[in-house]
């Protein structure tokens, strides 16, 4: 087991000592709230699922039987709690001959917390990560070119060629994405919301999103990218430079982030052989998705 001894800490107990930097605690907001809907659960494992509308009503010639239909179930997904936890364990020793200030232990906590939103963020941007490549419930990964639909045939959320984000490549995302239908084939009417990309594509977002005229040209137009009204996000979490995804406004998605148990109190104590202090903090939740409505990805070329 890991324990905190003086050796390790000896410059941090030095009462002379005038300042002591803290690496872990300089944290980002939040960012796995902007994509996700957040939700709290009460049981070890959410069930989703969906199931088919209507297809377009047909017409009925006079005198003729009118057409019935059935709704056609969809497929399951289990969002399956699981549990994190960290802590760390400091000897008598130390706390004792402690000679700079109380504070000095003081952070330890908050490095505890910072650790638990790291794993949160992390385990959040994987879904995106990985999007491309592990299959989900559906059998194919979330940004595929061949997601079954209820009624037949199948659906795209990233372009045939994945491509770096681009005017052509981001109006092409836009088209399609305003272009989805549901499970039947009738038209969804889908809105892009938010236009994620990693730190290195900072820059070209907002040229995109937020200059009056088209970028990248002498020509004097107006950019039509900027009619979308869609928020630019700097996804820190993101491992790909390349990749982008469009994401519908959270009515219109299934991305899902069950908190089963929030990061709360610290659990403290003291071992009863060394006298050691101990800290634990612990967790537990589940993120995925439950169809994949409303975004659109590409993992850059």
């Amino acid at each position: 087991m890991a324990v905190t001894t003086q050796g390790q800490i000896t410059e941090a107990l030095d009462a002379n000592l005038n300042s002591l930097h803290q690496d872990g605690l300089d944290r980002h907001v939040p960012e796995y709230t902007v994509i996700y809907n957040v939700l709290n659960s009460t049981k070890s494992t959410e069930r989703e699922t969906y199931e088919s509308g209507f297809g377009a009503m047909p017409e009925k010639p006079e005198g003729t039987p009118v057409t019935y239909s059935t709704i056609i179930p969809g497929i399951a997904k289990n969002f399956v709690m699981v549990s994190y936890g960290l802590g760390y364990e400091i000897t008598e020793e130390a706390i004792d001959d402690n000679l700079r200030t109380q504070d000095t232990f003081n952070k330890f906590p908050e490095l505890l917390a910072a650790s638990g939103m790291e794993t949160v963020e992390v385990t959040s941007a994987n879904i995106f990560n990985n999007g491309f490549t592990d299959n989900g419930f559906d059998g194919v990964p979330l940004f595929s070119t061949s997601h079954p639909k209820l009624g037949g045939g199948t659906h795209s959320n990233k372009p045939a060629v994945d491509a770096d984000l681009s005017v052509t490549t981001l109006t092409a995302g836009f088209t399609a994405i305003d272009q989805y239908t549901d499970e039947m084939s009738l038209t969804m009417k889908t809105k892009a919301a938010t236009l994620a990309v990693a730190p290195d594509n900072w820059n070209i977002i907002f040229e995109l999103l937020q200059s009056d005229y088209k970028p990248y040209t002498a020509n004097n137009e107006r950019n039509a990218l900027m009619t979308k009204n869609v928020d630019p996000f700097i996804w820190h979490y993101l491992t790909d430079p390349d990749a982008w995804f469009l994401i519908a406004e959270k009515t219109n998605h299934n991305l899902k982030f069950y908190w089963r148990k929030k990061p709360g109190r610290l659990r403290r104590g003291n071992d009863f052989d060394t006298f050691n202090l101990k800290h634990v903090q612990s967790m537990r939740f589940d993120v995925d998705y439950s169809h994949h409505k409303g975004t659109y990805g590409s993992s850059g070329g």
